[in-house]
C-alpha cells in the first residue's frame, strides 16, 4: 500500500524546488500556473516563505530561493563548518587591509557569493551573500575561471552573450582569455569597474588537491585605488590564500559546496 502523502506539506515543497530553478526569480502568476495552485491559496505560503527567510522577492518582484536553504543544504552535507572555517580566515584579511572581503564559487556561468565580512569603513556594493553576478565581470569569476584551459574558455563562452555593463566590461572571448593570462602571470585577479562603477576588486583562487575551488576577493572603492594600493591587497590575500589551502588540506575540507565551481 503506497503511504499518501501530506498534500498542503506537498505543495510546499514542490514550490520551494520550482522556485530553486529560476535563478532570475519566478513570479506569483507563474508559480500558480506551472503548479496549479489557485493565487489565494498560493499567496499567503509564498508570505510564510518570505517571512520566514526561505524565499526573498528580488527588485522584479519576483520570488528567489535565499541563502539560508543554501546554508540547510550545507548543513545537511557537513559543509557549514567548512565555511565558517573560511570566514574567520576572511576575518584576519579585512583586520589586516581594512576593507569588505568576500568568498565565491563558480555555478556554471555565475559567481556565486557564499561569505562576506565586512569592515569597519563600508563602501555600498551590489554583491551580497547568496547574490549570484556574472562570472567574467568579477574578479572572483576570472580568478575562477583560470583554472579552465584557453580552449574550455573559448568552448564556455563561444556563444555567450557579452553586456556591456559599463565601458570596462569585457566584450569578447579574445578580452576574456587575455585577462585569465594576467591571472595565470600574477596569481591574482583584477577588476576594475566591470560590473558597477567606482569600485575595483582583487582576488585569488583557492584550490583543494591542486584544483581550484573557490575565490576569495577585496573590494575598495576607486578613490583609494593606486598600483601601491592594489599590490599591497594582492599580497595580503595571496599570503592568507596559502594558509587558508593549508587548513583545507590538514583539516580534510571539502570545497565543492552543493557540486558548484571546478
Amino acid at each position: 500500500m503506497v503511504e499518501k502523502l501530506h498534500n498542503p506539506t506537498l505543495r510546499v515543497v514542490r514550490i520551494l524546488e520550482l522556485v530553486n530553478n529560476y535563478e532570475n526569480g519566478i513570479s506569483l502568476i507563474d508559480i500558480s500556473k506551472k503548479l496549479a495552485i489557485p493565487k489565494s491559496t498560493l499567496s499567503p505560503i509564498l508570505k510564510t516563505l518570505e517571512k520566514t527567510n526561505f524565499l526573498e522577492k528580488n527588485d522584479k518582484g519576483c520570488y528567489v530561493a535565499s541563502f539560508k536553504l543554501f546554508q540547510l543544504g550545507l548543513s545537511y552535507s557537513g559543509q557549514l563548518d567548512c565555511l565558517s572555517t573560511i570566514i574567520k580566515q576572511m576575518e584576519i584579511v579585512v583586520d589586516k587591509i581594512g576593507e569588505i572581503v568576500q568568498f565565491g564559487v563558480l555555478d556554471e556561468y555565475m559567481v556565486f557569493y557564499l561569505g562576506k565580512v565586512n569592515a569597519s569603513d563600508n563602501i555600498e556594493i551590489v554583491s551580497s551573500v547568496g547574490k549570484k553576478i556574472p562570472a567574467i565581470y568579477t574578479a572572483l569569476g576570472k580568478a575562477l575561471l583560470s583554472g579552465f584551459s584557453d580552449q574550455e574558455i573559448i568552448e564556455k563562452y563561444k556563444d555567450y552573450d557579452f553586456v556591456k555593463y559599463t565601458e570596462n566590461s569585457i566584450s569578447n572571448v579574445d578580452e576574456l582569455i587575455k585577462d585569465i593570462h594576467k591571472v595565470r602571470q600574477l596569481g591574482y585577479a583584477v577588476e576594475n569597474q566591470e560590473f558597477t562603477m567606482n569600485t575595483s576588486c582583487v582576488a585569488v583562487p583557492i584550490r583543494e588537491s591542486g584544483k581550484i575551488k573557490a575565490a576569495m576577493s577585496a573590494t575598495y572603492p576607486m578613490f583609494r585605488k593606486t598600483e601601491k594600493t592594489e599590490k599591497e591587497i594582492a599580497k595580503v590575500l595571496l599570503e592568507q590564500k596559502e594558509i587558508l589551502e593549508d587548513i583545507i588540506k590538514i583539516q580534510n575540507l571539502n570545497l565543492d559546496f552543493a557540486d558548484r565551481g571546478l
